[in-house]
């Protein structure tokens, strides 16, 4: 599927083109399925950078499943975080008991992803899970416990697959390195 036309021109390098993502993100549903079997699986999705991963991944899963969406950000609009994590946590949502799985687009720092991970724990949930599409291999401000991972990356800012660069390039059908 042909980008946007004139988008990617904005890109220095396409690191992960469309097919890779696709064949990538079937092999994790698979795996989903395996380990999750028998189980319903509550999944607790970041917004908004997640959306193009969670919504293919999550769709070839045969298995139950409870969709928890959540906004947390620590980018704020620029390319490196913040150090300060909002999170949009829901009401009324409890997750004692359950089968956890928490997906984001892109392991970076660690702070998003421990903030959650941690307020998840507090909830006791039977189980809990970690899943990302990106591990940026850099050193980590917060170690986090990854289960799932679709690609191990370098230090590198990325935008596409719904990664944005203030709100912009997340409609790529593939993973760049933008021009800056």
């Amino acid at each position: 599927m042909p980008a946007p036309t004139g988008v990617l021109t904005d890109l220095d390098r396409v690191l992960l083109d469309a097919d890779s993502i696709r064949n990538r993100v079937s092999e994790l549903a698979r795996q989903l399925e395996t380990d999750y079997e028998g189980k319903v699986i509550t999944v607790v999705v970041l917004m908004d950078g997640a959306l193009f991963f969670v919504a293919d991944l999550l769709r070839q899963i045969n298995l139950p499943m409870r969709i928890v969406t959540l906004g947390a950000s620590s980018y704020h609009g620029g390319t490196e975080s913040t150090g300060e994590v909002k999170l949009n946590w829901p009401s009324g949502v409890e997750f004692t008991g359950l089968d956890v799985l928490l997906l984001d687009d892109i392991l970076d720092t660690g702070l998003t992803l421990s903030a959650l991970r941690d307020r998840l724990l507090f909830e006791q949930p039977a189980s809990l899970k970690t899943g990302v599409l990106l591990d940026k291999k850099r050193p980590r401000e917060h170690d986090v416990p990854l289960d799932y991972c679709g690609f191990e990356i370098g230090d590198e800012f990325v935008v596409g697959y719904g990664m944005d660069y203030q709100g912009r390039f997340r409609n790529l059908p593939c993973i760049g390195i933008l021009k800056l």
